[in-house]
């Protein structure tokens, strides 16, 4: 053992210092920082500075990558408004990090490589046990999409992490499936079943999405790989499979969630069983299930058999912020029943115990299923198109966000509002579109293209993307399938969050471009059997 850590490490503490950053990636945000400074200082001291300046020279174009960096200083400079604010430079950080530290610091050989990716995917699965555990045994408030608090970093970075090992995995069986034993292979399979099955429990939309992106890539890959016909048409119909079944799945859950019972005014009944008027307000439009929310309602009839179940009275405040008449309002509608003392008693303990966490919805408690994330968003959209109310929605608040980006965008559409005024630009964007928003609620288009736009102007937006593709097409490393699938994955992610400008999203992004770009070759994804 001493022998192969002699001969795998090299003398080489760069090496050292990646694995120790792709170790803490998954696991802690704060270790992020620190590691990322430890790899670069790592590049700056070790070696002599002649190889160093050999490996710049032939690394060069990375250094591409740190101009992003100085157009947002330059930017932040020159366009600094009333509210001074060099937040967005401080979260571009990474942007220099990694493309210096790489540019100076030594080469990997392949077997390092892959072991830098092994690492990466076995803390993944650390974090993945950790994460259960938490959600077991840990104090994480149970309630509506709970699964997403339960990671720790973020569930929208750690799914980008789950994608990426999923398809390392992915390239490792598929080129090596003729050298390697059944049991091998099996294991990598399962393992790939794992991360998968977490990816989907995490109910993540854009990590699903991310990974259904490569999925289309890696199926094409695969097409183009394999000689055999038989084969080729079996990937052909998968990959036909894998555009159209989301599609009609999506279909379906749309077309059934705007299946809303009709109601007659003039012949509703106007009394409960127990004789006490019904409140019917056939002006709110909020459905649940396809019944609706303020149809049926006898708050009085709610309060006695409510408070006969529950400690957590009927009118305060419950776990989620939100009142708990309102949580139980809309419970009892998904479930068909009246928002009367009938409607309370027909709930069981399981229906009780899911009001008190602030589950709004019976759709919601299921934990092992992907149906409440869509039926969440479809809800959104709903309601937003219903009363153009997008607070505290996750999905109808990025339409608002989109439509501002849109609007400064337009205005402003040579040179942008420059990063230190994003703030201002949006939240007068927001006033002047008239969005239901609360000021608490304001923020910066969540897709990372408008983003640019909005800060660098079309133009700014056309370099930097220059700037981030040239390097590769450049060094040729899109024949590298995993980087062309990483590159694919976060560029479709990209469009539903500003990733980049985040501090997990950009260290993982650039460190994982870097690492691919400065390593020669595909030949880290075949094994050495005899190792």
């Amino acid at each position: 053992m001493k022998q192969y850590l002699t001969k795998l490490i090299n003398s080489n503490y760069f090496f050292l210092a990646l694995l120790g950053f792709v170790i803490v990636l998954p696991l802690s945000i704060a270790l992020v920082s620190v590691l990322a400074g430890v790899v670069l200082f790592i590049a700056l001291v070790e070696d002599s500075w002649q190889n160093k300046w050999e490996r710049l020279r032939q690394r060069k174009v990375l250094l591409l990558i740190p101009l992003i960096f100085f157009l947002y200083l330059l930017s932040t400079f020159f366009n600094l408004g009333e509210h001074k604010s060099f937040y967005d430079v401080q979260k571009t950080m990474f942007y220099v990090v990694f493309p210096l530290a790489f540019s100076l610091g030594k080469n990997i050989n392949e077997r390092q490589k892959r072991m830098v990716l092994y690492a990466f995917a076995f803390s993944v699965f650390t974090a993945i046990i950790v994460s259960l555990i938490r959600w077991k045994y840990g104090e994480i408030k149970e309630g509506t999409f709970t699964v997403h608090n339960i990671s720790l970093v973020s569930h929208i970075r750690f799914s980008f992490q789950l994608n990426l090992v999923i398809w390392f995995l992915l390239f490792l069986l598929v080129k090596n499936y003729h050298r390697i034993s059944f049991k091998k292979a099996s294991a990598l399979v399962i393992l790939v079943m794992i991360y998968t099955a977490y990816l989907a429990l995490q109910q993540s939309l854009t990590g699903l999405i991310a990974l259904g992106a490569g999925g289309l890539f890696f199926l094409l890959y695969l097409i183009q790989r394999v000689k055999n016909a038989n084969y080729k048409i079996t990937f052909a119909v998968l990959l036909v499979l894998l555009i159209i079944a989301p599609v009609i799945y999506l279909s379906r859950v749309i077309s059934n969630f705007y299946e809303i019972e009709e109601v007659n005014p003039e012949t509703i009944e106007k009394v409960t069983a127990r004789g006490n008027f019904y409140s019917h307000n056939f002006d709110r439009k909020l459905v649940e299930n396809g019944h609706y929310v303020y149809l049926f309602v006898c708050n009085k009839e709610m309060r006695e058999e409510w408070n006969k179940v529950s400690d957590l009275k009927f009118d305060s405040i419950g776990g989620n912020g939100y009142p708990v008449s309102a949580t139980l309002t809309r419970y009892l509608t998904s479930k068909g029943l009246r928002k009367d003392a009938e409607g309370v008693k027909a709930l069981t303990p399981a229906d009780i115990a899911n009001v008190q966490q602030g589950i709004a919805n019976v759709v919601f408690a299921k934990k092992y299923s992907l149906y409440p994330r869509i039926y969440q968003t479809i809800w959104e959209y709903y309601v937003y198109t219903e009363i153009g109310n997008s607070n505290n929605k996750s999905f109808s608040q990025r339409i608002e966000y989109a439509k501002a980006a849109l609007s400064i965008i337009k205005s402003n559409w040579l040179f942008g509002v420059g990063a230190g005024n994003w703030k201002d630009a949006f939240a007068e964007a927001f006033k002047n579109n008239e969005a239901q928003l609360a000021e608490s609620q304001y923020a910066s288009s969540h897709n990372q293209y408008l983003n640019y736009m909005v800060k660098f102007g079309v133009p700014g937006f056309i370099l930097i993307m220059f700037l981030l593709v040239y390097p590769v097409i450049k060094t040729k490393r899109y024949r590298d399938p995993l980087f062309l699938l990483f590159l694919t994955f976060m560029f479709f992610a990209n469009f539903s969050d500003s990733n980049l400008e985040s501090h997990m999203g950009s260290s993982f992004f650039f460190f994982f471009y870097c690492f691919f770009i400065v390593t020669d070759g595909i030949q880290y994804l075949k094994l050495n059997i005899k190792n």
